[in-house]
């Protein structure tokens, strides 16, 4: 059978300040180009190196290397980070606000008035509700007029000023002084138990509920006082300044087995043991003639883990906020007992939203690791990962055990907007172990070990072809030029695959103009053109030199054009050459006769010749050959050969 527990209401002590001395502002005044190593051993230099930035909150030296913390990176710190290679420069780290006396902690005292009378309770843990206005958890009976005779609540007490840290009961005074910091604020929800369990029998109990807890909000008054995450460990009290000294609360969970520790204004800082369910299975317990939901904390008499005026004290394992001090009494002759009402559950059946950084104030979640697979590169080569996009990434290396390589450095770059990232890899040849860490919005990754090899590419590379000119043949019979498989073949090579290439006859016989021929370069960089007469029965037309240019459209002003030359002379009879057969312009190719056809060009009175052809088999725009005043037309025709 459940124990009968009663407890009187208990009480809170002032909420006190950590005194801060200013934040840091530094600069630096230095503009080397060179990575330099600050001297860290002279305090002067330190100083020197951080009189000029603003932004500094936080900074120390361990190891060789001087750590800086600031909210985000301007650029003058970019540039002392650069400067320096022994600056690590962490984003993130906001200024601290001093702590005052009017800051408000979990374990402090309070008093609450009842008409002309009053008394004392403990704060539980404060924070902010959904909206972000401060609040403090308590237990809902301090917020209750109970009558000593028949328990019944004789109305609501109304929430009072903080009290006087320095003479609480947990500092050795007579506690019930107030701080003078104001009243704290008002109720919010509260509630003490279900109905009140009357008479001898207990089988006539109303049966317990969910909702039976022992749990209250007090909504503070911003105008006088602060809220400070933590709970007090009273070892500053004398200071009047409870939150100098604090257990930095993170979390809000259900309690465990094992030890356990609470604070509050009778008896401070106390530790104990959460009582098993093997020894004490309940849910609920009679707490001043009402059930509460909770769990059970027991502590050697001579040092209990909670007394009157302790009411509404935080409990809390490690971090974890899971309790309100409920109730409390003597278990045995040696063993002191506590009934606190579970934090999660009161939260959870009183619809609180409780929070322990103020919303739109929390820390931003840490980016994920980087993605880094091990690779290899060629000396000052691009080592490449992902990572969270428009992070920063650090990138640091340093050479393999019993590796050759002799270099060791780091790089900080953002991530892309797809998130990749890359830095320059080291110079020297070797084995490096690379770590990539992200950092986004202040907040570090975990850091990513990838492995890379810095070696040079054996394989050769093809050397550039020269570019070169081949006229085949030099010298002509002019009876040959005006054959149509005869003529001149011009080739060349040395560009570039693609490349458009351009032929212009610079000169030749006297009364000459150029002719103008393009070619495109195949997959070897070549290019061939042929020209060769189309008027036979006027062979001597042709003959004399010619003195032909090729260029390509991506010269440089470093690149001349190829130059060659060839001649078309007269036959070994004299002649200028024969009728040259059907091929010599009579026919449809060869544009003359009557001038009549299409390709003729001409008044009827002359063989008009083509212009004719590239390797590729497209016919060309025709050039002109002008003689003596008369116009003939070259033919220029392809071949299948390069």
């Amino acid at each position: 059978m459940q124990k009968k527990l009663v407890q009187s209401s208990l009480a809170i002590s002032a909420a006190a300040a950590l005194g801060l001395s200013g934040a840091l502002v530094a600069s630096p005044a230095m503009a080397d180009n060179a990575p330099q190593k600050l001297d860290l051993q002279s305090e002067a230099h330190v100083q020197k190196a951080l009189s000029s930035i603003e932004g500094v909150n936080a900074y120390g030296t361990d190891g060789g290397e001087l750590s800086i913390g600031v909210a985000e990176k301007t650029d003058e710190i970019k540039k002392l980070e650069k400067k320096y290679q022994n600056i690590k420069v962490t984003e993130g780290v906001k200024e601290l606000k001093p702590y005052a006396k009017n800051d408000l902690v979990g374990g402090a005292g309070y008093l609450v008035k009842a008409g002309e009378s009053g008394g004392a309770c403990s704060t539980g843990f404060s924070g902010w509700d959904g909206d972000g206005k401060p609040v403090v958890l308590t237990a809902g009976h301090c917020s209750k007029i109970i009558n000593e005779q028949t328990n019944e609540f004789d109305g609501d007490t109304t929430v009072d000023q903080t009290e006087k840290p320095s003479i609480a009961q947990a500092n050795g005074g007579e506690g019930f002084q107030a701080s003078g910091d104001g009243v704290i604020g008002k109720w919010g929800f509260h509630n003490f138990g279900g109905d009140l369990l009357e008479g001898a029998d207990e089988d006539q109990w109303p049966d317990p509920s969910e909702s039976d807890i022992d749990f209250a909000v007090i909504n503070v008054d911003e105008s006088n006082y602060n809220v400070k995450n933590g709970i007090t460990d009273w070892t500053t009290a004398d200071s009047d300044d409870l939150a100098k000294s604090t257990t930095e609360i993170t979390e809000v969970g259900a309690h465990k087995e094992g030890a356990i520790s609470k604070s509050g204004r009778t008896t401070g800082k106390t530790d104990g043991e959460v009582l098993p369910r093997s020894e004490y299975d309940y849910d609920y317990q009679n707490v001043g003639g009402r059930w509460v939901h909770g769990f059970g904390v027991t502590a050697p008499i001579d040092k209990p883990f909670s007394r009157p005026g302790d009411s509404g004290g935080g409990v809390y394992q490690g971090n974890t906020a899971v309790g309100v001090i409920s109730g409390g009494g003597d278990l045995d002759a040696n063993t002191s007992f506590t009934w606190v009402a579970d934090l999660d559950h009161s939260l959870e059946e009183s619809g609180t939203d409780f929070n322990l950084e103020k919303p739109g104030e929390e820390t931003p979640e840490a980016p994920a690791a980087p993605k880094a697979e091990d690779q290899t590169i060629e000396p000052n080569g691009e080592a490449k990962g992902k990572a969270e996009a428009g992070a920063e990434v650090e990138v640091k290396w340093e050479a393999a055990e019993g590796a050759q390589a002799a270099e060791n450095g780091s790089e900080t770059v953002k991530a892309d907007k797809d998130g990749n990232f890359s830095v320059e890899g080291p110079k020297a040849e070797g084995d490096y172990n690379f770590t990539a860490t992200a950092i986004l919005d202040g907040q570090e990754s975990k850091t990513t070990e990838f492995d890379v090899t810095v070696e040079k590419d054996e394989s050769e590379t093809p050397a550039p072809v020269e570019r070169e000119i081949s006229i085949d043949p030099k010298e002509i019979a002019a009876s040959d030029f005006v054959q149509e498989d005869e003529g001149v073949t011009i080739t060349v090579k040395g560009f570039d695959e693609g490349e458009k290439v351009n032929l212009e006859v610079a000169s030749g016989p006297e009364g000459v103009e150029g002719i103008e021929l393009k070619e495109t370069a195949n997959e070897n960089g070549a290019a061939a053109f042929s020209i060769y007469g189309t008027s036979a029965e006027n062979a001597e037309a042709y003959l004399g030199k010619y003195d032909v240019e090729v260029t390509g459209a991506n010269d440089t002003e470093d690149e001349s054009a190829l130059t060659g030359s060839f001649e078309a002379v007269a036959d070994e009879d004299g002649s200028g050459g024969g009728s040259g057969g059907d091929d010599g312009g009579n026919n449809d190719d060869g544009g003359a006769g009557d001038g009549n056809d299409d390709d003729g060009n001409g008044d009827g009175g002359s063989d008009l010749p083509r212009t004719g052809a590239e390797l590729t088999g497209l016919a060309a725009g025709a050039g002109l050959l002008l003689v003596g005043g008369t116009a003939v037309v070259l033919t220029m025709r392809r071949r299948n050969n390069n």
